[in-house]
């Protein structure tokens, strides 16, 4: 017996870096990030063995050992995320915009109009931004300029996470359909994705399915969220205005 292996200091380490990855993988894009990987990897492995991570125990050793297709596997996938990746999930996202407007067009001639509720009336005590944009630059005062720039900032957060959200949850169904198509391509080999409809055998349908709609949900969200003013809650300046 190794000391390794009596070390409880080594055991508590192991456990400890294994805690930390299940606490990562609740971050949605890590989760999503790492979803990606695998299935490169796993498509990268019916490619060149004809057997997929499922069938990780007939190949693994040889996969291994074999640094040259590692390698050329890690350039690859750097190649597709920079170059190839950005340029499909622009024509997704127009093929998505289109499928969003038709069916909102198609409820607008379904679904009876509601009575038009007036012009919008922003909530008392907020300001539109430029406002006090302008009112701070009016009188030079240092605090509404951090108020200001502490609102554009977290919007602006806000939006590039939505947006972050939108393009890995769109790059992990590129990835699966494509794992899916490879799975048919190559005889003999069972893709991850391939794995998973034998599992489920019936269930296989109805459940991609509900993942779809929840896909399509946190598009909507994240491409298409409706408009929000740019407002900041200042009642100073509001009551000025009214």
């Amino acid at each position: 017996m190794t000391q390794e292996s009596t070390n409880p200091t080594s055991h508590a380490s192991i456990l400890e870096k294994g805690a930390g990855l299940l606490e990562r993988a609740w971050e949605a894009h890590w989760a999503l990030k790492l979803v990606c990987i695998v299935l490169f990897f796993d498509m990268a492995m019916l490619l060149h063995v004809q057997r997929g991570l499922s069938q990780w125990s007939e190949v693994g050793k040889g996969i291994i050992q074999d640094v040259g297709w590692l390698a050329v596997t890690f350039v690859a996938f750097s190649f597709i995320v920079a170059i190839v990746l950005p340029a499909l999930l622009i024509v997704f996202r127009y093929l998505s915009a289109s499928i969003v407007y038709k069916l909102e067009d198609l409820f607008q001639k379904l679904l009876p109009t509601p009575a038009d509720s007036g012009p919008y009336r922003r909530p008392l005590g907020n300001v539109p931004a430029y406002a006090l944009h302008d009112l701070a630059l009016e009188e030079k005062d240092n605090f509404l300029f951090h108020l200001y720039e502490t609102h554009e900032k977290n919007r602006k957060t806000a939006r590039m996470m939505r947006e972050r959200t939108g393009e890995l949850t769109a790059s992990v169904v590129l990835a699966v359909f494509v794992d899916w198509l490879v799975d048919q391509w190559v005889p003999g080999g069972i893709s991850l994705i391939g794995a998973l409809d034998i599992a489920l055998a019936e269930y296989f349908f109805p459940a991609a399915m509900a993942v779809l709609f929840c896909v399509g949900i946190i598009l909507k969200r994240a491409w298409f969220s409706p408009y929000i003013p740019d407002e900041i809650y200042y009642p100073p300046l509001d009551r000025k205005l009214r």
